[in-house]
């Protein structure tokens, strides 16, 4: 069985406080995305050793650590079921770089099994839950407000995305490293407000309400974002951000025209 993993990106991301458990307490725009997206292909063998295999074309933790390893574990317990499975990961999205990747592989896999052995009661949200935070989004990935730890999803399936270029960058951050700095800046821009020019289709209004508050530090603590910024400013962006907790970029544009202008621009650097 072969499934395909969308990344995502954050239009904005407010870090509302710490809870009694060590999570932080968000409100988000998550927007997912077709392109990059990982490739997973599926393997399953009932024959009641549970023995779960992972295997990637990049370095992953072992089987039992891995996302993709723990979302089987996870079904199978639900389902009270025992296949062997081996799953094969051919990563596009980039590791550590604040679109999901693990997690989206993750959901990837709890939706792969249930089409394979049978639905869960709850559509598979108490493991996608039990793996991350982010991965509940991916079992049904459209538009949505994240809330809580941003598992308290709102989806906005008809709401307008403008045209988007996405930047890798080549270094990993880390999602503790991002929390662990945060600053405060007494933002004052609102989810409501974004929400609003989105769907009114005022893209440069949009662009002035782009919010990220894992990104202070990094634009700091990385002068290439900044200069890749520049870049993406003069071949015509409207504006450009953060997701998640980096380091990847993405840039608005006005139109899609100006947007594969760009795409063609840093394909030459």
């Amino acid at each position: 069985m072969k499934r395909t993993a969308p990344s995502k990106i954050n239009l904005y991301l407010r870090v509302l406080g710490t809870l009694p458990n060590g999570y932080h307490e968000i409100e988000t725009l998550f927007v997912p995305l077709s392109d990059p997206a990982d490739e997973l292909e599926l393997e399953f063998s009932d024959d009641g050793r549970g023995e779960i295999r992972v295997s990637a074309d990049v370095p992953l933790p072992a089987d039992g650590d891995n996302l993709c390893g723990r979302a089987a574990r996870a079904v199978c317990s639900a389902l009270g079921i025992a296949p062997s499975i081996r799953i094969s990961l051919r990563k596009r999205i980039p590791v550590a770089a604040g679109m999901g990747g693990g997690s989206s592989d993750a959901a990837a896999v709890i939706l792969a099994l249930q089409e394979q052995y049978g639905p869960l009661p709850d559509g598979g949200h108490a493991a996608a839950l039990a793996c991350g935070a982010d991965v509940p989004l991916f079992l049904h990935p459209v538009p949505s407000i994240g809330r809580g730890i941003g598992d308290r999803l709102k989806p906005l399936e008809d709401l307008p995305i403008p045209p988007i270029l996405i930047s890798p960058m080549h270094f990993p951050v880390s999602t503790p490293w991002g929390y662990r700095h945060i600053r405060e800046t007494g933002d004052q821009r609102k989810l409501d407000d974004l929400l609003r020019a989105l769907r009114s289709g005022d893209l440069e209004k949009t662009a002035t309400l782009l919010r990220n508050d894992l990104a202070v530090a990094l634009w700091d603590k990385f002068p290439l974002l900044q200069i890749r910024r520049e870049e993406l400013m003069d071949a015509g962006a409207l504006a450009v951000q953060v997701t998640g907790s980096g380091p990847t970029l993405y840039a608005i544009f006005p139109d899609e025209k100006t947007r594969e202008s760009a795409r063609a621009m840093l394909s030459e650097k």
